[in-house]
């Protein structure tokens, strides 16, 4: 029997609740069980209790046990897949420094941590926003870790254009081939159209209207989650946590028939980027099961203009991040 262990923060909020009952999803087989490590602040404990309460009550049989705590080295002990979702918002009149100065806190240590006790392969995934931010100050707390183990999560921002898309051409979300999102979990992200298709054929072809997709698309899926919370009142749970368990999936399955999805990892200067930030890029798994980002895709002037806005506020951000000594 072999036993994954994973770590889930912010574990009574909303994202988690919606996450947690899917964690079976997970599995390759029935031959796999899953320990299952709970983390929150002390002043959510009560309510994390209820949240283990339902899970027992599911009766799952491949949840081997469940640790609710509030002791991080706990949380994190020998785990192999850590999703970091639990984050300070932004406030009223809250400046982005001042975002970054709280979630830094909170990473900071995390990172160290991870960097401690956590399994030597461990897979950190950063939901929490600012995702990619808060990814890079994990990473450079734990320097005994590859930059490789950590990521930010940009496969909600995947799935939100391939359904638009999919709604656009009158075909289902899984017809839509190559959507990959690039850059900042931001306002700047941009949405490749251009290199997506559906049925061997090319998006733009098949929209055949340029003016909707480089306008009312990219701003659409850039400002979806602001859309959502103005509607509900709170951030995306059910999508994001869908997309969290998608992105687990292909980080478990490592698996060169995934084919190309989007994921946020730490770049090494492709197509531009500062070295050193995390960015979302397409990637794919190569014949060794390598993450790796795929090279030599062409872009237009259009495309070319978005990836170096987003790319220089990643990089603005990073310097943001050294200049108030959080890394």
């Amino acid at each position: 029997m072999t036993t994954l262990n994973i770590t889930v923060t912010g574990a009574a909020g909303n994202i988690s609740y919606a996450l947690l009952p899917r964690l079976g999803e997970l599995l390759l087989d029935m031959d796999t069980s899953i320990s299952l490590r709970l983390l929150e602040i002390d002043s959510a404990l009560s309510v994390l209790s209820g949240v283990e309460m339902e899970l027992i009550d599911c009766a799952y049989p491949f949840i081997k046990e469940i640790i609710c705590t509030s002791d991080a080295a706990v949380a994190f002990k020998d785990t192999h897949y850590a999703v970091l979702i639990g984050a300070r918002p932004r406030g009223p009149g809250m400046e982005r420094s001042d975002l970054l100065k709280v979630n830094a806190a909170i990473f900071q240590d995390q990172g160290r941590v991870i960097n401690e006790v956590a399994s030597r392969g461990v897979k950190v995934l950063v939901v929490g926003n600012p995702c990619n931010a808060n990814a890079m100050i994990a990473m450079r707390h734990a320097p005994d870790l590859p930059k490789t183990a950590f990521y930010a999560m940009t496969m909600l921002d995947q799935h939100r254009a391939c359904a638009q898309l999919a709604s656009k051409i009158g075909v289902s979300c899984d017809m839509i081939e190559n959507m990959c999102v690039w850059g900042n979990h931001s306002a700047s992200m941009f949405a490749d159209f251009y290199n997506a298709s559906s049925g061997g054929e090319s998006i733009v072809d098949l929209v055949n209207d340029i003016k909707w997709l480089e306008g009312d698309f990219v701003d659409m899926i850039a400002q979806r989650g602001a859309k959502v919370i103005e509607a509900r009142g709170a951030s995306s749970a059910a999508s994001a946590a869908n997309a969290i368990i998608d992105t687990l999936i292909m980080l478990i399955d490592a698996d060169q028939d995934q084919g190309v999805f989007s994921l946020a990892v730490c770049s090494n200067g492709e197509y531009g980027a500062t070295p050193g930030t995390i960015v979302s890029y397409p990637c794919y798994y190569n014949e060794q099961g390598v993450l790796t980002v795929v090279e030599g895709i062409e872009h237009n002037g259009f495309a070319k203009e978005k990836l170096q806005a987003t790319f220089k506020e990643l990089a603005d951000e990073a310097q943001l991040i050294e200049d108030l000594g959080l890394v």
